[in-house]
């Protein structure tokens, strides 16, 4: 099947560096495709973890090059993380029942710097690691100052052992993600943990629109609950938490449609009124609920899925 674009950051790769692959979680080798991304990319739907993933796909030599420039042209160098960001709540938690005075997080491809500025605030001694440099000197004006500008080169180089390990939309990226989940794990405590949070690849086959892939068309794979299992496997790692919520942004769909809306007009005519008559602050909660603000995060939807692993005793 092939799907119509979505996506208005479209993304035209060599032919001459695409490379075929097998399975990026399990290593199994399939063959026929199950669906044509709009960039033309080819999707197969692992026939042992049910993860869906390209091949061929580009060579990291091209992937490198289009992540140059990746947070400047997708996201004009910002993101933000709103503080009821489900991420950090757990973060909270686990800090509550942990034993030690420090509470050590490094988020491997932090970007620039939102999440571990808000996992710093709650008190968490952090840690980055991104190849972007211009998304590293965000972090070091942000106060980051313990964020390295490289990829699994500094992760080697590291000496610290850490209580959580981030990969925030980052294991839909590399090649070989398998690979960088084994090399995470040993960075971790006795008691540590991985999180993930990564488009939702079970929400592929009960999509009609098929979303998922036909937005931010630089994922390389798509993780499922099965590719979660065979990660697990490998790693002699259990599943802490596992959730599927959220809607992708809309903030790259082609026209930005959704802009559009009589529900979105609605949203910013009332918010305007309110302020207008100086009244936001006092039905902020309400509105908050209701989506009219951005310092919540809803949890409706599937297409996200949030998942912690830790290690088996």
């Amino acid at each position: 099947m092939i799907l119509e674009p979505l996506d208005k950051r479209n993304i035209n790769w060599d032919s001459s560096c695409l490379e075929i692959r097998d399975c990026p979680f399990c290593g199994t080798e399939n063959i026929d495709p199950s669906y044509i991304r709009p960039d033309r990319r080819p999707i197969l739907k692992c026939s042992n973890c049910t993860s869906y993933y390209v091949s061929p796909a580009p060579s990291e030599d091209a992937l490198n090059e289009f992540y140059s420039s990746y947070h400047e042209t997708y996201f004009g160098g910002k993101t933000i993380i709103p503080s009821s960001d489900p991420r950090l709540k757990f973060i909270k938690k686990d800090m509550s029942h942990n034993r030690k005075s420090t509470y050590k997080v490094l988020d491997f491809g932090c970007g620039t710097g939102s999440f571990l500025y808000q996992a710093k605030k709650i008190g968490a001694s952090v840690t980055g690691i991104e190849l972007n440099s211009s998304a590293v000197s965000k972090c070091h004006k942000l106060g980051l100052d313990s964020v390295f500008l490289g990829g699994l080169d500094i992760l080697r180089s590291l000496d610290e052992r850490y209580d959580l390990v981030v990969l925030n939309d980052v294991i839909e990226h590399p090649l070989n993600p398998a690979q960088l989940v084994t090399e995470l794990c040993g960075l971790l405590c006795e008691t540590g943990k991985i999180l993930i949070w990564t488009p939702n690849g079970d929400a592929i086959d009960s999509d009609h629109q098929k979303i998922t892939l036909r937005v931010d068309l630089e994922h390389m794979q798509y993780l499922t609950s099965g590719a979660v299992s065979a990660l697990c496997h490998e790693n002699n790692l259990s599943v802490w938490h596992y959730q599927q919520l959220g809607f992708p942004s809309s903030g790259n769909f082609i026209n930005n449609a959704t802009d559009g809306t009589w529900t979105s007009k609605l949203k910013g005519r009332l918010t305007a009124l309110l302020r207008s008559l100086k009244l936001v602050g006092l039905v902020k909660p309400l509105l908050s609920r209701l989506g009219f603000t951005n310092n919540t995060y809803s949890t409706h939807g599937n297409y996200n899925l949030f998942c912690v692993l830790c290690r088996n005793k």
